[in-house]
């Protein structure tokens, strides 16, 4: 789902405009009234929010395989009827089976074997349904709920029923609790449903939209009948209706040895502007084919249906949105891999299907708006840093504005995709996410943020514990603050420090990026960076006058400070120190001339207790002798290289 308050979402005005690349102008403008939108939407979910965690009361002793799902509503009424018939396989041996339903709908009856079964609508949203004798575990069987009432409008709105332009619509909204507010089911993340048939019957001047592919559209009497078949598995949250008097556009899509069905409903006052952007659509697909392989629901069709809120919802095979721009069907479209191919197992790991989905937009900006790249990743950036509290891994699932906090769910979970992508490397990060949605455990089902690092690891060949530790599990981010001086050879010292913006992480290893800039010159290192205080020597290669610390932004942190150390040394300027010591003995050689250096200390007997020769191949040198090979006393310390250094000198060790 893109919510009203993501903050890459652009709407754009004209249909002419839907030609053009996208401006930063438009962007950051956009950005504003979206982050006016998100504290009116805040307010309201917190307020709105469910208490406790008990959403589903399903029981888990059945496993539905197909629902031929039978509605009859009016959009000019908030009202709907239904008959929901499941087929399924009893998983342990029982003699009742709970669907979730709201209680203000009503079960008029429910049909088990050509006959009525008693039943039980309960207080806690429940509907139990009593078989007359019990059934064995693997036994499969079937039954039929007849229901109708006034839905629910919990959540997000369940269940619209408005207007638009003065006619009449109803659509479904059903992320994350929904689906029990108008049809009986099993409102969890445990059970997807194999196979789904759809027969919407509406008053004739209307039209439906749902899931999968339109096989009939009839009109019966009075009434619009459409028949909806989708045959790959899917979610309950992911089940929508809508109606309204939408005009239909069919296209198609071809993409290697794929035809796909391109399907928009749209409001006939917004028809041209609903389908003007549809070579962004092609864009859009070609880009995340590529990437990630091919539409996981090609042999169906994807599509889009008009619906009144101001944002955007991934339902399998038909996004509903307000408008089809870049961003917003970009976002749509890559749930339909990640979000609805593979689906987060709990509301917890939400971060795998929105901060993938958001993640993937950036990767559509770059790769057809290039020139709105950095403002965009700039956007998600600004948002993550808000503040520091908060995992990506979300602790409360019962605060739907929690699951859905565009700071974390949705931004700092795409820099948790963008900093993976530059930890691994883009090749080897593309092949992971194409082993994790291929999967078997995982493709057409559930996955955990543990499914997700086993892939990772097993494509990368790395431990990612640390990372998903610090940057899933943990909170905050680092800060740096770096220290340098360059040498006559052009070699860099520097110096690394970091503090975090939360206790819960002490340190965030991880890759950093730094800039040298010079006259005319610019390279760009990569730093393993293991602890705070870390020195590295670099080949800088041209005098450098200025460095920065992850200038394109690869990485999660708000300071980034660098300061250069006054002062030069001479060539082959050497220090040994301290001098007496009681512990390590230093000895320090800046801009050496020489290729190799030779340390050897003798003891006052004459005897060779310490010996080390180096190849100098420009840097700075610093070389620790251990105090373990030193003995109370004194010592001799010789220090040559081939040329420049020659050195004897007396030390004492206390």
């Amino acid at each position: 789902m893109k919510s009203p308050f993501l903050l890459i979402l652009l709407l754009f005005c004209t249909a002419a405009q839907a030609q053009e690349n996208m401006s930063a102008e438009a962007i950051l403008k956009e950005m504003e009234e979206i982050r006016q939108s998100e504290q009116r939407i805040y307010g309201r979910l917190l307020t709105e929010s469910p208490k406790g965690d008990a959403f589903t009361v399903a029981s888990t002793n059945f496993d539905i395989h197909y629902l031929r799902l039978e509605w009859t509503l009016n959009p000019a009424i908030r009202y709907i009827s239904g008959a929901v018939t499941n087929y399924f396989t009893i998983t342990e041996t029982t003699n009742s089976i709970v669907f979730d339903l709201l209680n203000s709908l009503r079960v008029d009856s429910i049909y088990y074997h050509n006959g009525k079964i008693s039943f039980q609508q309960t207080p806690d949203n429940g509907v139990t349904v009593n078989f007359p004798a019990a059934l064995s575990k693997n036994t499969k069987d079937s039954l039929t709920i007849f229901y109708q009432g006034d839905p629910g409008s919990g959540g997000f709105g369940s269940f619209y029923q408005g207007s638009h332009a003065g006619t009449p619509v109803v659509w479904t909204l059903s992320e994350p609790y929904g689906s029990r507010e108008w049809w009986p089911c099993k409102n969890n993340l445990t059970d997807k449903v194999d196979s789904v048939d759809i027969i919407v019957t509406v008053p004739q001047a209307y039209q439906p939209s749902s899931n999968g592919v339109m096989v009939t559209n009839d009109v019966i009497g009075f009434n619009r009948v459409s028949y909806f078949r989708h045959r790959h598995p899917i979610v309950p949250y992911l089940i929508a209706i809508a109606a309204t008097n939408y005009i239909v556009t069919t296209d198609t899509l071809a993409i290697g040895n794929d035809i796909i069905q391109l399907q928009n409903f749209a409001y006939p006052e917004n028809n041209s502007y609903f389908n003007a952007w549809k070579g962004h659509h092609r864009s859009t697909f070609r880009t995340f084919t590529r990437l990630f392989g091919p539409y996981p629901f090609r042999d169906e069709k994807y599509g889009h249906t008009q619906w009144g809120w101001n944002g955007g919802m991934e339902h399998q095979t038909n996004s509903f949105v307000n408008f089809p721009t870049p961003t917003l069907q970009g976002h749509e479209l890559a749930h339909q891999w990640f979000g609805d191919y593979v689906t987060c197992g709990s509301w917890q790991d939400i971060w795998l299907n929105e901060g993938f989905a958001t993640y993937l937009t950036l990767l559509f900006i770059e790769d057809g708006y290039p020139n709105s790249f950095k403002n965009t990743q700039q956007g998600i950036y600004a948002s993550a840093l808000v503040d520091s509290a908060g995992s990506v891994f979300c602790p409360d699932t019962t605060s739907e504005a929690r699951i859905f906090s565009s700071r974390m769910s949705y931004n700092k979970g795409a820099y948790v995709v963008q900093m993976l992508r530059f930890t691994l490397g883009d090749s080897v990060f593309a092949r992971g996410l194409r082993r994790y949605l291929n999967d078997p455990k995982l493709k057409n089902g559930f996955a955990f943020t543990a499914d997700l690092q086993r892939n990772l690891e097993a494509e990368s060949g790395k431990d990612l514990d640390y990372y998903f530790e610090q940057w899933v599990y943990g909170q905050g981010y680092p800060n740096y603050a770096a220290t340098w001086s360059q040498n006559k050879n052009n070699w860099i010292t520097f110096k690394l420090n970091q503090s975090t913006t939360h206790p819960s992480v002490p340190f965030f290893k991880s890759p950093v990026p730094i800039r040298l800039k010079g006259v005319g010159q610019t390279k760009t290192v990569i730093l393993d960076h293991t602890f705070s205080g870390q020195e590295f020597s670099i080949d800088a290669g041209f005098v450098v006058d200025s460095i920065f610390i992850d200038p394109d932004i690869w990485l999660l942190s708000k300071i980034k400070t660098v300061t250069k150390l006054a002062g030069e040394s001479t060539n082959n300027d050497l220090r040994i120190y301290p001098n007496p010591t009681a512990g390590n003995l230093i000895v320090k050689l800046d801009n050496p001339t020489d290729k190799q250096l030779t340390i050897q200390l003798w003891n006052a007997v004459g005897q060779l207790v310490y010996t080390k020769v180096l190849a100098t191949a420009g840097q700075n040198e610093r070389i620790e002798i251990p105090s373990t090979v030193m003995a109370r006393g004194v010592y001799l310390l010789s220090v040559r290289s081939e040329k420049s250094v020659k050195r004897v000198q007396k030390i004492i060790r206390q």
